[in-house]
């Protein structure tokens, strides 16, 4: 009566040797329990244990972590590799838990302090990117090197709203099936802004709550994980990231702003940014060999620290005084002494040092751009303008009448005021720094009314 059982027995157990033998060597995958979410973990490595650790942590999206499948098999001769699916994603399992940014970092802390067990090179896309930047703030002695690619979220929610007109929450919630990798970073701006109309409270408050989470983002991971990026304030932390960083866009992403990455390179003591040609919001698949191109020499600290872009392009001669009247699209750089933006539609302002600069009835867009002057460094009217990775510096920073300004990354040294409005302006700042009577050293991180009579 034991004869088939153990002939049974037999026949598997040659199965199992058969599927070790034919298993690619130095690959595992395999499933655990985690403790931060109370859920299984999908995990795989690749490569020897004995070479140099590189942590890959994906996006939004339910392909997870085969993702990375073309960098895993480019890299996993000289390096041990290890991936895993977030929780809420591909393998791994899905419930309605808060999927934050600080969560996550959590994650990666217990699983790589069991499995890796040291300091590893962490390389993140997307989300995965904003979660890479929380984890090297939260765990300095866990990363050797750190690459960022494409990150999503690291601007604040108001930023983010230029590229989808604000929804309605009925409306948001019916589309939020499309909160993927490609619909990140615009549907989570509007769903913020739409869900802060109609629930004005606290919302640190409001996600934390399962409830919440249920009724009104139908407990979805990825709108959860979406809703949690852009509440997350990284408003302090790029500039104590000391590790040798990489920072990769592609120059055609849609999703996240290339601007973030020239923030984060502003501001990150240790950072570089490469931009990949023709590239999307997945610029490593875009572009694999150019990519991993510029993945290895970083791994491996074979090349020098690119110095961070002047202002002072010595080939330019000094310009006393710059105008444009009623064009359109016009790139205005280098040193100047006066600059006057009158009637025009989509200037670009960049790697410029200027004594002053006047925009009236335009659209302007302002990068790496310092302007110090005697009295006012930046005065608008009727105009929207976009300041990126900047500093200016006067009696007044900037002057607003009836405009909005989009700040990012910049510095403003205001030495009566930093901001004053006669007439009433909108400011967003995202990561952004002042220094005034009012404040000193103040680092902001959100959106400003500001009124005649008030000042910042």
């Amino acid at each position: 009566m034991m004869r088939k059982p153990t002939a049974l027995l037999f026949l598997l157990s040659l199965l199992f040797v058969s599927l070790n033998v034919n298993a690619k060597p130095h690959e595992r995958e395999w499933y655990e329990q985690e403790r931060v979410f109370g859920g299984q973990v999908y995990l795989r490595t690749a490569g020897n244990p004995n070479k140099p650790p590189v942590v890959m942590v994906h996006g939004l999206g339910d392909e997870a972590s085969t993702c990375w499948e073309d960098i895993l098999q480019r890299l996993k001769k000289d390096y041990f590799i290890f991936t895993f699916d977030l929780p809420g994603f591909g393998r791994s399992t899905k419930q309605n838990a808060l999927y934050s940014p600080v969560n996550y970092a959590r994650l990666i802390h217990q699983l790589t302090d069991k499995h890796v067990g040291k300091p590893f090179h962490l390389v993140g896309h997307s989300m995965g990117g904003a979660i890479s930047l929380q984890f090297t703030h939260s765990y300095p002695a866990a990363v050797k090197t750190l690459t960022l690619i494409d990150a999503a979220g690291i601007l604040h929610r108001q930023a983010y709203t230029k590229y989808l007109a604000p929804l309605g929450v009925d409306k948001v919630l019916n589309q939020y099936n499309v909160f993927n990798e490609r619909k990140v970073t615009d549907l989570a701006g509007a769903l913020m802004s739409a869900l802060e109309k109609r629930y004005p409270v606290n919302m640190d408050l409001l996600i934390n709550l399962e409830p919440f989470r249920n009724k009104v983002l139908r407990g979805d991971p990825s709108a959860i994980a979406g809703l949690a990026l852009v509440q997350n304030d990284f408003s302090r932390i790029p500039e104590t990231i000391h590790q040798p960083t990489l920072i990769v866009w592609g120059d055609q992403d849609k999703i996240a702003p290339v601007r973030t990455g020239y923030v984060l390179e502003s501001l990150m003591p240790n950072a570089r940014l490469e931009l990949i040609p023709n590239g999307g919001h997945v610029a490593f698949i875009d572009q694999p060999e150019l990519f991993h191109d510029m993945l290895r020499p970083h791994l491996s600290q074979s090349y020098k620290t690119k110095a961070k872009s002047s202002t002072k392009p010595a080939s330019q001669p000094f310009r006393q005084t710059v105008q444009c009247n009623s064009e359109s699209g016009h790139v205005i750089s280098g040193r100047i002494g006066s600059l006057l933006i009158q009637g025009c539609e989509d200037v670009k302002v960049l790697d410029a040092e200027i004594n002053n600069i006047v925009i009236f009835d335009s659209s302007v867009s302002l990068r790496n751009t310092r302007v110090i002057a005697m009295g006012t460094a930046l005065k608008t009217r009727n105009s929207n303008v976009h300041i990126t990775g900047g500093h200016l510096e006067g009696e007044v920073a900037i002057e607003a009448n009836n405009s909005r300004l989009d700040i990012a990354g910049t510095q403003l040294v205001g030495h009566q005021a930093a901001v004053k409005a006669p007439e009433d302006s909108t400011l967003i700042f995202s990561l952004g720094r002042i220094d005034s009577p009012l404040y000193e050293d103040l680092v902001i991180h959100g959106m400003k009314v500001v009124a005649p009579g008030s000042y910042l």
